[in-house]
């Protein structure tokens, strides 16, 4: 398979995974950012744009592999400021999966 191609078919299974559910959110974030990246070269001005701003506000919180070493006052306190997070981003997520699947589906 062509080696451009298979980033574009990853991006449009997470945006449509994130379309689904916030399960594993902040990892599909980060996918997303680097996608983005590796696609243009940068994700800004792009439809991956909002992942890359996502990705720099969560910066500090954990990822699933992270997880498992992080405390239980920790993991609440993290998922209390993702849920913040994910509220206050979820149009701009939306559009930016819709773009993504639009513009990245027919390769």
């Amino acid at each position: 398979m062509n080696d451009d191609i298979q980033p574009k078919i990853d991006a449009c299974e997470l945006a449509s995974s994130l379309l689904q559910t916030s399960d594993g959110y902040l990892d599909k974030v980060i996918k997303l950012w680097k996608i983005g990246n590796s696609i243009y070269g940068e994700c800004w001005d792009t439809e991956f744009h909002v992942f890359g701003v996502i990705e720099s506000d969560t910066d500090h919180l954990p990822t699933v592999q992270v997880r498992q070493h992080c405390s239980a006052k920790m993991l609440k306190n993290s998922d209390a400021k993702l849920l913040k997070i994910i509220d206050f981003y979820k149009q701009d997520v939306i559009g930016a999966c819709n773009a993504i699947l639009a513009k990245q589906q027919n390769v």
